[in-house]
């Protein structure tokens, strides 16, 4: 239920004033590493100096890969010209180009943006050596790789729709290391419209299909801007919430992401003159090298202000595609345990009874800070499924089949479904920095670190009892999750200060241990590929030991990595029931 200061903070929402930046920055062209892109940046810091928000401008050098453009031919069996985008981290041709045979490979459902396990030996088994695949989807990272790796000479990716979607083809997360260099793609990727590709498909059925094609992508180092306003809290400056959209986009890019831009100026003008209301403090961030750069900039910031974040901040929440033209379905939701505390803020703020909420633990779109240890929560609206406006795989602009084309422009957003987005936003923001206690739920956690296990086991039924001390720590934490629970209700109505600032820092603390290891592989100091690689990383290897042959040196080398991974586990479990159980001591003094 709303309380009056939160009723008068999403009264100070003002559609027009917040539009205006919509409606100016979409006749930008913020390509990273760009003159729009600073040019977008100079306007932000302008709006934020007439808020008096102060704020600090960074810029880097980033590696950013620009696609320029590509030729592609059909050959034989007719002489025909196919319109085609290459994708950014793409290889690129010399002279005259590649050629070569066409070999038609279906995907799985659920591949595009999913692990690579088994891809490889999909591609090889369908021949792609020395030929140039055609497959359904987008130019995502995963396929690229398997097709590299499998010895295709290019790719070929058929849209949803009869439109061209900019991609980026890389999986290293943010700029590369002399490690994950190694896995920047060699080969070309090219994207084609739905009716060409079905015309292909079709040319190969009744025969062989050859093709000729040329690609051009510039890859190099560029300057990016990064703009980062901070505005204080009262009781706990030093803590904050971080929340965060991209600038950088393509083309003009309205619904990606110059809305989710325009909200986070609206949450600081708001913000900034109620700061004297706010117990913990803000910190709102624009990106660059979002797309070009695979999140090179919030990955630089999660770089450079490691300590900071690993100390202080608490939670983060990404703004992208906010305010979409018919994106009349609602979800949201959050990590550690923060779901129905999401809820309740989207039936508040929209009092709509019908909307969907889950553990949001995809990891896209700027969530950078997950091997820190942050949680994320978000809150956004989508086109329904079977509307006109969707596309088949879009991953943006709440599902707009204009996501990531130059036809993103200003008429694909709406400024009514905007304003009901950024009051998600506005209390979202309000109740996580004036909350008594933070709402961490690690009962729930619980759950998802047990359900992780239970599927292991039943995917590796014969390796199965490698997860039974990680299960005997997760009931155990789930008990003393249980326990803090009950404490902190009674917590919600102490007038202690002190002790309800030991606790929510111990929370945050639990919540760090939890997030790193329930959601990520290479931890804290370091970023996991730009794909899914499932829930309780470090123990996934697990479903990949019953497939090789028992005695044989692979299967050793493995069990060795998965003993070496649970230890690892099971450590941070400890960590976390140890810190339940001085959170409930506390509690009880």
């Amino acid at each position: 239920m709303l309380v009056n200061f939160e009723k008068n903070f999403m009264l100070e929402v003002s559609a027009d004033e917040a539009w205006k930046h919509v409606e100016h920055l979409s006749t930008i062209d913020k390509t990273s590493g760009t003159e729009g892109e600073v040019k977008a940046h100079e306007y932000v810091r302008k709006k934020l100096k007439e808020y008096k928000v102060p704020f600090d401008a960074y810029e880097f050098d980033s590696y950013i890969s620009h696609p320029l453009d590509a030729l592609l031919r059909v050959t034989k069996p007719e002489k025909r010209s196919i319109e085609c985008r290459p994708a950014a981290f793409g290889g690129k041709t010399i002279g005259d180009g590649i050629s070569g045979e066409l070999v038609y490979v279906e995907l799985p459902a659920g591949t595009l943006f999913g692990g690579i396990g088994g891809l490889v030996d999909l591609y090889k088994k369908a021949g792609v050596e020395g030929k140039i695949p055609i497959v359904w989807g987008l130019a995502a990272p995963t396929v690229m790789w398997a097709a590299q790796e499998a010895g295709a000479l290019a790719q070929i990716h058929i849209s949803g729709e009869d439109v061209i979607h900019e991609m980026i083809v890389t999986t290293i997360w943010g700029t590369p290391t002399p490690e994950s260099a190694e896995r920047l793609p060699k080969i070309p990727a090219l994207s084609i419209k739905k009716s060409d590709g079905e015309h292909l498909l079709t040319l190969l059925k009744e025969g062989g299909v050859k093709v000729s094609l040329t690609s051009s992508v510039e890859t190099k180092w560029r300057k990016i801007p990064i703009t980062v306003a901070r505005i204080e809290g009262k009781e706990e400056p030093e803590k904050f919430m971080l929340v965060h959209g991209h600038m950088d986009s393509w083309y003009y890019g309205t619904t990606d992401n110059c809305t989710g831009n325009a909200a986070c100026l609206e949450l600081c003008r708001i913000f900034g003159k109620h700061r004297d209301k706010l117990k913990r403090s803000l910190h709102v961030a624009w990106w660059a090298g979002h797309s070009t750069g695979r999140y090179s900039g919030s990955t630089w910031y999660a770089d450079n202000f490691y300590d900071d974040l690993y100390k202080n901040c608490f939670v983060t929440m990404n703004i992208d595609s906010p305010g979409v033209k018919g994106a009349t379905n609602i979800g949201g939701g959050g990590l550690m345990g923060t779901v129905n505390f999401m809820a309740e803020v989207i039936r508040d703020a929209t009092g709509l009874e019908k909307f969907s909420v889950a553990t949001r633990y995809s990891r896209a779109g700027d969530q950078s800070f997950y091997g820190i240890g942050i949680p994320s929560v978000g809150a956004n609206g989508h086109i329904p499924e079977g509307s006109p406006l969707t596309g088949r795989w879009t991953g943006g602009s709440g599902g707009g089949w204009w996501w990531h084309n130059p036809a993103d422009t200003v008429d694909k957003g709406d400024k009514d479904i905007f304003y009901r987005d950024v009051k998600m936003e506005i209390l979202t923001v309000t109740r996580f920095l004036t909350c008594k206690v933070l709402p961490f739920s690690f009962v729930d956690v619980s759950k998802d670190y047990e359900n992780a296990l239970l599927d292991l086991q039943k995917r590796a039924p014969k390796n199965k009892d490698y997860v039974n001390p990680t299960m005997d720590r997760v009931k155990t934490m789930k008990t003393k999750a249980e326990a803090l629970n009950k404490a902190l209700e009674g917590l919600q109505k102490s007038s202690d200060a002190e002790k309800i600032t030991k606790i929510n820092h111990l929370l945050e603390k639990i919540a760090k241990v939890l997030t790193t290891t329930l959601y990520t592989y290479s931890g804290r100091h370091d970023q996991d590929p730009a794909y899914s690689l499932g829930v309780v990383p470090l123990l996934q290897p697990l479903a990949e030991l019953g497939k090789l042959k028992p005695g044989s040196d692979e299967a050793g080398f493995l069990r060795t990595r998965i003993v070496r991974n649970a230890n690892r586990v099971n450590d941070e479990l400890e960590s976390a029931i140890k810190l339940m159980e001085k959170a409930l001591r506390i509690c009880e003094e």
